[in-house]
């Protein structure tokens, strides 16, 4: 079995002025390829902390993280930025580019990476079908529904083939409804396509519904459980 993420003794720690705030105080974990997990936690657990850790976004104060087998606890933040590419986002306000249609919202960072023009709008068109947008690919944001707005952030994330979707309250900004559809959505793809997620919440029902959920307390790990 593929370990596509690997966290061991991880911490991470802030200055507040002159005093010292343990955000993460040693976590270990790892995630394998196909898996469906939630990270649950109240505000202030650590799990915003973690998840900039597991995007790339931040340095460690200490211990190991690696993906794809690759310890990026201490890399540079250029090679952080290449890191990055391996890992598909999806936000609680979407972040779609107004003016741009569907499409064009999901063929972005494939232009950015340098694809051709014809490739781009070949995966954003099959990226848009995978997630149920194949009749709204012409729509701008405004155009859409929050919840498929949030199936666009989807389809983007997926696009660049990356190694695991890291998902922030996904559901955060949906009603319940549109929230449950979504959560659908994901385990559709992870049970369909073997898309690995890892899925960043506070919502325990979003949570019941991944295959694994590990609960965070005052950063640290306090239960692995198997749904």
């Amino acid at each position: 079995m593929t370990t596509v993420l690997e966290l061991e003794k991880l911490t991470k720690t802030y200055m507040m002025g002159a005093v010292p705030v343990e955000a993460l105080r040693g976590v270990s974990f790892v995630v394998n390829q196909g898996e469906l997990v939630s990270v649950l936690g109240p505000s202030g657990s650590g799990k915003s902390t973690l998840l900039n850790m597991i995007g790339a976004l931040d340095h460690p104060t200490s211990g190991t993280l690696r993906i794809k087998g690759v310890d990026v606890s201490s890399l540079s933040d250029n090679k952080l930025a290449e890191t990055r590419r391996n890992i598909g986002f999806v936000f609680q306000f979407f972040n779609l580019i107004p003016r741009l249609n569907a499409q064009a919202n999901v063929e972005l960072p494939l232009a950015i990476g340098g694809v051709s023009r014809k490739e781009r709008k070949a995966r954003a068109e099959d990226a848009l079908r995978s997630v149920g947008l194949g009749d709204r690919m012409t729509h701008k944001s405004a155009e859409l529904s929050g919840g498929e707005r949030q199936r666009v952030a989807v389809a983007r994330a997926l696009v660049t083939e990356p190694s695991f979707l890291l998902m922030d309250e996904p559901t955060g900004n949906l009603d319940s409804k549109t929230a449950q559809e979504m959560i659908d959505l994901v385990v559709d793809l992870n049970s369909k396509k073997h898309v690995t997620v890892i899925i960043v919440t506070h919502d325990a029902e979003v949570a019941a519904r991944t295959r694994r959920t590990l609960r965070m307390r005052d950063g640290l790990i306090v239960s692995d459980e198997v749904n």
